[in-house]
């Protein structure tokens, strides 16, 4: 796999940016020449694409970057159909000069927070579809591509501490992230998540809270408002049908929570960022 090494020492360059959606199963990615970098960050179904002599497979909260290439391999194509939804993201950087500080992001990854990242790039397209001044737009791409480089990086060093901690509390405290992520569409309570990891409620909520350096009720509504700031963004699912999908007794109870998390309500916030870029 290729890793590639972005400058932060000052903001990229956007170019570009959307979400596609397929209007079938027979859709196919057009050839298309690439001369700058591409961000892709799946939300639906499988993206087939073929570049630079490789054939990419990426599935739903997964993301691809491919960089510019030097002519005839800078030209990208599906190489099979699919009913798949996308953000794609275009940019680049300024070549000259020293690096400075940067970031390493690989070419592909599963992200475990890509709601978040899809959120970010439904802001971008908000910002840009407003005429937002171009440095603002370069900011906020850096913002995501540091996002998705973050996102990867702590999977990596998470990956590195469970090979080299043997002590349960790391184990158990990776159990419960990965619980809690695979769960987040149900109601779920500090006292549940006990009962099923059959520990005293009060000790493994001490433990997460020594790892996460958060409580885990705090954790649990923070992964459930990510969750309900996508779909707020990237659905039409009505408020009442948002708060049924993430595990809330009734819309009163979803927008309260929401509103505490962020400050906003679940309404106000969808307007805000209402405008899309989506090509079919």
């Amino acid at each position: 796999m290729d890793y590639y090494l972005l400058p932060v020492s000052k903001p990229v360059n956007f170019h570009m940016t959307g979400k596609f959606e397929a209007l079938s199963a027979e859709w196919k990615h057009a050839e298309l020449l690439l001369m700058d970098y591409e961000l892709f960050v799946v939300t639906k179904g499988i993206l087939y694409l073929e570049y630079n002599k490789k054939q990419y497979r990426i599935g739903e909260g997964e993301m691809l970057l491919l960089p510019p290439v030097a002519p005839p391999n800078n030209l990208r194509r599906g190489f099979q159909s699919s009913d798949c939804s996308f953000y794609w993201m275009h940019f680049d950087y300024d070549s000259f000069g020293p690096i400075g500080e940067s970031i390493t992001i690989p070419e592909y990854g599963r992200l475990i927070h890509s709601d978040k990242v899809m959120i970010l790039m439904k802001q971008l397209q908000d910002m840009s579809r407003n005429n937002v001044h171009i440095t603002t737009l370069n900011y906020m791409t850096s913002l995501i591509l540091c996002t998705v480089s973050e996102d990867l990086l702590n999977q990596s060093q998470n990956n590195i501490e469970a090979i080299t901690q043997t002590s349960s509390s790391s184990q158990i405290y990776e159990d419960i992230i990965e619980y809690i992520n695979h769960n987040i569409h149900n109601k779920l309570t500090v006292k549940d998540i006990a009962a099923h990891f059959n520990y005293n409620e009060k000790y493994i909520s001490h433990m997460f809270a020594a790892k996460a350096h958060v409580t885990l009720k705090e954790y649990i509504t923070e992964r459930k408002t990510e969750a309900a700031s996508f779909f707020l963004t990237d659905t039409n699912l009505t408020i009442k049908e948002i708060a049924s999908k993430l595990g809330y007794s009734d819309s009163h109870n979803f927008t309260r929570s929401y509103k505490t998390a962020t400050g906003f309500t679940p309404s106000s916030y969808r307007n805000t960022y209402s405008k899309r870029i989506i090509n079919h």
